[in-house]
């Protein structure tokens, strides 16, 4: 029996992973502690390497609107060369948040040359939302996937003169 993951075509110059933020639960519940310092922290490794985070992300700011973390590229890249080497590719995303089913993370595999974002349209790659919690006030997730890697690079000319 052969195992066939899903293929991920990873451009080095152009792509990049974005994790996306937000509280989904509209409870107010009263906390132990004042519920300015309730948040999410996020992290997301790739092959065990740790590539964005632990990235704290407050309640306060994430209840107007969801937040976009662009994973550094050059991190990324650095990661990504080495494990296109046996061209498989561990992703995982982590989270913990302070109240049971407020926190919400996807990742996202974008094009996009270094755009502003300020919305993620379609189905991320990895969503995590944990709905039970391991005691009254704190909740921990995470998601994985396999993925068979293809780095895109893309030849580059100079001129000379």
């Amino acid at each position: 029996m052969e195992v066939v993951y899903p293929r991920l075509s990873f451009d080095l110059d152009r792509d990049a992973f974005v994790v996306w933020l937000r509280w989904v639960s509209l409870e107010r519940p009263p906390s132990p502690e004042a519920p300015p310092s309730q948040g999410i922290r996020v992290e997301l490794q790739l092959n065990r390497n740790a590539v964005l985070g632990p990235t704290i992300a407050y309640r306060r700011e994430l209840e107007p609107a969801p937040r976009l973390y662009r994973v550094p590229r050059s991190r990324c890249a650095e990661v990504l060369r080495v494990a296109a080497r046996r061209g498989v590719l561990d992703v995982q995303l982590i989270i913990h948040g302070s109240i049971a089913n407020a926190p919400y993370a996807a990742l996202y595999h974008v094009r996009d040359d270094d755009a502003e974002l300020t919305e993620l349209p379609g189905t991320p790659l990895l969503q995590v939302q944990p709905s039970t919690p391991g005691d009254r006030w704190h909740v921990a997730g995470q998601a994985n996937l396999r993925v068979q890697l293809e780095l895109v690079e893309r030849k580059r000319l100079r001129v000379l003169a």
